[in-house]
């Protein structure tokens, strides 16, 4: 089980890195390109919607554990 909260985490900091990365890229082409492509505004939202899935999967697992584990 430690190696699945380690996985998580680390999907999770990912996530969160891809997310921060994709506002700025988008950002910046926004402002440096004349022509922007619309659909890049899309790529915000999922990546933040997925960084907060992994947030909750990762909350629901260690509510889920430490229930059955009183010990730890």
């Amino acid at each position: 089980m430690e190696l699945t909260k380690k996985i998580n985490k680390f999907a999770e900091r990912m996530w969160l890195v891809i997310a921060i990365l994709s506002t700025l890229a988008v950002f910046v082409f926004r402002f440096m390109d004349g022509e922007f492509n619309k659909y890049y505004i899309l790529l915000v939202p999922f990546t933040w919607g997925i960084f907060l899935v992994r947030r909750g999967l990762r909350i629901r697992l260690n509510k889920a554990t430490s229930t059955k584990d009183p010990k730890k």
